[in-house]
């Protein structure tokens, strides 16, 4: 083959590759929104002292976009970045300026999202259950 149509094939190769990468949809943004919603339920004690951690709260989980917001009855709020992978698992860390880490690690599958949430000294699991879409 000649050094010319080396080269027109070369570039004939490298644009079909192009237009291949171009038409293939993204994982992320074909995942984006499908966990949006309100998800609520109870937070149970695994592990903590009872002075300091209550057996059971009324826990909410919205979910928008990129946005996790847990809040525990009505007195406190976490606000943190949601990057699922595909599967729906995520594992998140929120330092707030107190300087205290909370730590998140669950699963949403279809409208059940589980988790397991550390905040020292507590330490508590989420069964929740979407009630409706985020707005």
């Amino acid at each position: 083959m000649s050094r010319q149509r080396l080269n027109k094939h070369r570039l004939a190769v490298s644009a079909i590759c192009g237009m291949i990468i171009l038409a293939a949809p993204e994982p992320a943004r074909s995942a984006k929104g499908i966990f949006d919603g309100v998800y609520t339920g109870k937070g149970l004690v695994k592990q903590g002292p009872s002075s300091a951690c209550p057996s059971e709260e009324n826990v909410s989980v919205t979910i928008k976009a990129e946005i996790l917001k847990y809040t525990v009855g009505s007195r406190r709020r976490v606000v943190m970045g949601f990057f699922p992978r595909p599967d729906g698992s995520f594992s998140r860390v929120s330092v707030g300026s107190a300087g205290r880490a909370v730590v998140i690690q669950g699963r949403v599958v279809g409208d059940v999202l589980d988790a397991d949430v550390t905040k020292a000294p507590c330490e508590f699991h989420l069964h929740l259950t979407k009630k409706h879409r985020a707005q």
